[in-house]
């Protein structure tokens, strides 16, 4: 299910996606993808903002802000502010983007196959991003993220306590 269009890449890592008007929207801290030719893009959604583009408005004459302005009758944009985590790519997976997705591209829901696959490294069990990612994700995202493989991965559980308990005491 496509949840957005990329249209800002920042970094390797960091990317602005714009959400469709009459999409539902996703919460914070959910799990996300963008597939290239031969691999997926794992992300969180980081953050949400709304913006209103009234910079034109004072520009155009009240009578033709219809025609030259359309955006003035529905005011809002909205935009998910997405951080890449790893790829998953011909069944591996490396927590490190070495090639950010381009401008247009969809953002999707991770399945949770998906999901599974991307914290299962080797055979066993691993979420190394979450410690590459502690300086550029606020704390409590990375605690809702461990919560959120803690309850979809058994086989986790045990190493997410410690990795919550490591997050909860920095």
């Amino acid at each position: 299910m496509v949840i957005g269009d990329i249209i800002r890449v920042e970094d390797a890592d960091t990317y602005l996606v714009k959400i469709p008007p009459d999409a539902q929207k996703e919460r914070i801290g959910r799990m996300v993808k963008i597939e290239k030719a031969d691999e997926i893009i794992v992300g969180v959604i980081k953050n949400i903002t709304h913006t209103i583009r009234e910079e034109l408005i004072p520009y155009i004459e009240p009578d033709k802000q219809p025609k030259y302005a359309p955006f003035n009758e529905d005011f809002r944009n909205s935009y998910y502010v997405v951080h890449g985590l790893g790829i998953i790519s011909n069944g591996s997976v490396k927590y490190i983007i070495d090639s950010p997705p381009d401008i247009r591209d969809k953002l999707e829901l991770l399945s949770p196959d998906e999901f599974r696959n991307f914290h299962i490294k080797d055979g066993k069990p691993s979420a190394a991003y979450l410690y590459a990612c502690r300086d550029s994700l606020d704390k409590k995202l990375l605690m809702g993220m461990a919560e959120q493989v803690e309850s979809q991965i058994p086989e986790c559980a045990a190493m997410m306590k410690i990795v919550k308990k490591h997050i909860s005491r920095d």
